[in-house]
């Protein structure tokens, strides 16, 4: 064999190596993300993408990205039940999944909301028989089992609620209410959050990799706003939060979002 085959032949028992060593589910959720970003208003098609990477790709850590996105693309859609069904699997235990704090944080703040929507309705039925709304949350304790809200959020913390007057209209003292959890504050209201963009308008990459630390990869993470983080796999920082070094892909999150960038320097 001559030197020119040689070297054909190394070039391609090189390029095979590189092939079979790259990870299919990271190749498949970078697929995924690029449909979401391209066309993110297409609810419907990217959420059954995403149940579809779940369901071949279950054991992977990735998995939990999935369910993340294929949640927020049905809750946009109006399919809030199938939406809370995916966001309990990120909170359970003992699954494989990347940042396991990162993805059920995520879930906590996402059920947090749909459970804020039902004490909302709890509070309604209320008013609806006596023309104001309570002093306090106890009353819905009367309601019907069916009826029957979440009296804390998914943290395990009361509700932080308050009736109130209208501020033009003078219709009484108790016409209107406030409720938020004491986590989420502001954040706290679900057709607010769903307004906004995927990633709240927040992007989020991966700068630059900084020296190991205690043998975990660290990442210096930039984004808009003035974002600007040193953190360790695994790690969060406020929201911001690093939970995912692959082969061909980095993961981030935001506390109520994904952000899959490329590995630096890939």
């Amino acid at each position: 064999m001559g030197s020119r085959s040689r070297l054909v032949a190394l070039v391609l028992l090189l390029s095979c190596g590189f092939a079979f060593g790259e990870r299919p589910d990271e190749t498949a959720l970078l697929t995924l993300w690029g449909k979401h970003r391209e066309d993110p208003g297409n609810h419907q098609a990217i959420a059954q993408d995403a149940q579809a990477f779940i369901q071949t790709y279950a054991q992977s850590p990735l998995a939990a990205v999935a369910r993340g996105l294929a949640a927020w693309h049905l809750l946009e859609a109006g399919n809030s039940i199938e939406a809370a069904r995916i966001l309990t699997e990120m909170t359970a235990g003992g699954q494989q999944q990347i940042s396991a704090g990162a993805a059920r944080e995520m879930a906590f703040r996402w059920l947090t909301r749909l459970d804020a929507e039902a004490v909302k309705v709890g509070l309604r039925k209320i008013y609806a028989t006596e023309i104001e709304y309570p002093d306090t949350l106890a009353p819905l304790a009367k309601l019907d089992k069916d009826s029957l809200p979440p009296m804390a959020d998914r943290w395990g913390t009361p509700w932080v609620y308050s009736n109130r007057g209208f501020k033009i209209i003078d219709g009484g003292p108790k016409q209107t209410f406030d409720l938020k959890s004491s986590k989420l504050g502001v954040k706290s209201d679900l057709q607010p959050a769903l307004a906004e963009p995927y990633g709240g308008g927040l992007g989020l990459k991966p700068e630059k990799l900084m020296p190991p630390m205690g043998g975990r990869t660290v990442l210096q993470v930039v984004g808009t706003g003035g974002v600007h983080a040193i953190l360790a796999e695994g790690a969060t920082a406020g929201d911001l939060g690093f939970a995912y070094f692959g082969e061909a892909l980095v993961v981030l999150s935001n506390g109520d979002y994904w952000f899959v960038e490329p590995r630096p320097g890939s």
